[in-house]
Formats: C-alpha cells, sequence, structure tokens
C-alpha cells in the first residue's frame, strides 16, 4: 500500500448473527446477499486492508458478536480495539437509529 494512501480504521461492532461479516462480504468482496448465508461467526476479530475510491485504504476491524468476545473488547482488549478507530459501524444502531444496545448507548 502506497505510502501516501490515506488510511481509516473502521470498526464493525454489534451482536453475533447481525450482520457485519455478511455487510462487509457484500460491500467489499462483492458477494450477492445470498451467498452470505454460509459465512460461519467470525471468531474474535477478523482484520482486512481495502482499497476504496482510489487513495484510501480501509483498515476493516471485524468483531465477533459473542457475549465473550464482546466483554474483552471492552475490557482487556480495550487500548487495542479502539485505539485509531476512525469509523465505528453498528448495523444495529447504523441501520435503525434506535439505540437499545449497551454498546449504542455507552458510545
Amino acid at each position: 500500500m502506497s505510502g501516501s494512501a490515506m488510511k481509516k480504521k473502521v470498526l464493525l461492532m454489534g451482536k453475533s448473527g447481525s450482520g457485519k461479516t455478511s455487510m462487509r462480504s457484500i460491500i467489499f468482496a462483492n458477494y450477492i446477499a445470498r451467498d452470505t448465508r454460509r459465512l460461519g461467526a467470525t471468531i474474535d476479530v477478523e482484520h482486512s486492508h481495502v482499497r476504496f475510491l482510489g487513495n484510501l485504504v480501509l483498515n476493516l476491524w471485524d468483531c465477533g458478536g459473542q457475549d465473550t468476545f464482546m466483554e474483552n473488547y471492552f475490557t482487556s482488549q480495550r487500548d487495542n480495539i479502539f485505539r485509531n478507530h476512525s469509523v465505528p459501524a453498528h448495523p444495529k444502531c447504523s441501520a435503525t437509529g434506535d439505540k437499545p444496545e449497551k454498546f449504542c448507548s455507552d458510545h
């Protein structure tokens, strides 16, 4: 990746099964919606870099939504997960605007 590229960290966070990995796969890997059914649950965090709109590089952090992982993100992994993030993406908050989730109301 070029040294002149603008880099942004994007966190994909939400409950297990909310569609984080599906959203990432449709937007950045050209999956069609029905093909996302075969995707398994994300274990811990999956990192990927995607060149987007020419000179923008997105550092995607797809965070598994199982309760044990979510607890770790806000305790022992907090500094690593939230360091230098530019764009938090939470499917439930972003898509609906209602904020019943602890994550939405606290962050």
